[in-house]
């Protein structure tokens, strides 16, 4: 019995299911190292440079825990680390207590925590793809994700890899009907990153589409279900699982209240005029900032690449769902308000990169080159040129 599960192990570690993203995913290791260090940067080391900005917070908290003080500049504000969620930093300081002591630095654990996560991610990914398109277009998916401008914000200390990760596993637990199980993932990544409550939304439809199923069409669900082997009453574990994301939130809120006495910590620190955070119809903020900003703004290059990539590639194919999770995070930044940080806030939209990826099948495939191409461009010429002169934050 235990040499079959070796044989098993063993036979996937030989397919082209582990190995394609593996090696994928150690081209993108050497790349980045190679491109951050082939200038000089702001910082004179590789491990300070993968974190910078919102990185800094993210060790901070991983290294020390939450800290909240009054701001000096105003004292009615308040300063510290408390606005940056909590997950990615908790995993880099349990990593942390295995590495640190065999020698290596925390902040070497921050970045190998982000690698070890995409990694992961590269290999659910894939599986997710070609088990719904191919082999060829879940190639493609991997490929169009490498080549987008920022990607290489995944080996840096801020959460996108675990958060991509995480959103996969769902989507594949969603696509294996594996419904109860997808509660863990979807909360986990609710306090990962504030934009992981969109998750909320692809879950929410589904419950209402199997409640409605299930109360107008009882006997044809059940039997279709049963027929499958599955759980016939659906919607209660999907219920659960988008309750989930609120009860996460709920959660982290609560610990602010235990630890420093604010339930609504994180939204107050979040009020700094600063950060000019406030609800407004994401396309205003859009257009605002094509309008404000100059046209060699790395926010507006970001903007312009994405709608024109979004408008060129986007096929109805791709499940409602996917496209609820899509839209939902290209839109979260713009209807807080602000487009800042917008070409990093959307590198984990897998969905758009699918799309891209299906062009291969059609006669649209001439796109592929032309994609590659401009991607790398931008990449090498705008944003990780402008990231290592600490410019992007």
């Amino acid at each position: 019995m235990n040499d079959g599960g070796n044989l098993v192990k063993y036979s996937f570690l030989k397919s082209k299911t582990f190995l394609i993203p593996t090696l994928c995913w150690v081209l993108f290791v050497v790349a980045v190292v190679i491109g951050l260090g082939a200038d000089e940067g702001k910082h004179n080391s590789l491990a300070r440079t993968l974190i910078q900005w919102d990185g800094q917070h993210y060790f901070s908290i991983a290294h020390n825990g939450y800290e909240v003080f009054p701001c000096p500049e105003n004292p009615s504000y308040i300063c510290g680390n408390a606005g940056w969620f909590p997950l990615y930093p908790l995993a880099a300081a349990m990593a942390g207590k295995l590495l640190v002591p065999l020698g290596l630095e925390m902040r070497w654990v921050m970045i190998i925590t982000s690698l070890i996560c995409f990694w992961l991610a590269l290999l659910v990914l894939y599986r997710l793809v070609k088990m719904k398109y191919g082999q060829r277009v879940a190639l493609w998916s991997i490929l169009s994700l490498l080549l987008f401008p920022t990607s290489f914000y995944y080996a840096t200390a801020f959460p996108y890899s675990l958060y991509l990760l995480l959103v996969t596993v769902v989507f594949s637990l969603l696509e294996e009907k594996r419904y109860l199980l997808v509660a863990i993932p979807a909360g986990l990544l609710a306090i990962t990153y504030p934009s992981g409550i969109i998750i909320a939304l692809p879950l929410g439809r589904m419950m209402l589409r199997e409640w409605f199923d299930n109360r107008h069409f009882p006997a044809e669900s059940s039997d279709r279900l049963v027929s499958q082997g599955k759980w016939t009453a659906r919607w209660p574990a999907l219920g659960v699982a988008t309750i989930t994301v609120g009860l996460a939130l709920v959660a982290y809120f609560l610990y602010n209240w235990w630890q420093f006495d604010n339930f609504w910590l994180y939204f107050d620190f979040q009020a700094k005029p600063y950060y000019s955070h406030e609800p407004i119809f994401p396309l205003v903020s859009v257009v605002q900032s094509l309008i404000d900003l100059p046209l060699n703004n790395p926010v507006f290059i970001m903007l312009v690449f994405v709608i024109a990539t979004t408008t060129v590639f986007y096929r109805r194919i791709i499940p409602v769902s996917w496209q609820l999770y899509m839209f939902g995070v290209l839109l979260f930044t713009p209807a807080a308000g602000t487009t800042d940080c917008y070409y990093r806030h959307i590198i984990v939209v897998f969905p758009l990169f699918v799309m891209i990826a299906l062009a291969i099948e059609t006669r649209r495939k001439w796109l592929l080159p032309l994609y590659g191409v401009t991607g790398l461009s931008l990449t090498w010429f705008v944003f990780l040129k402008a990231y290592k002169l600490g410019e992007l934050m």
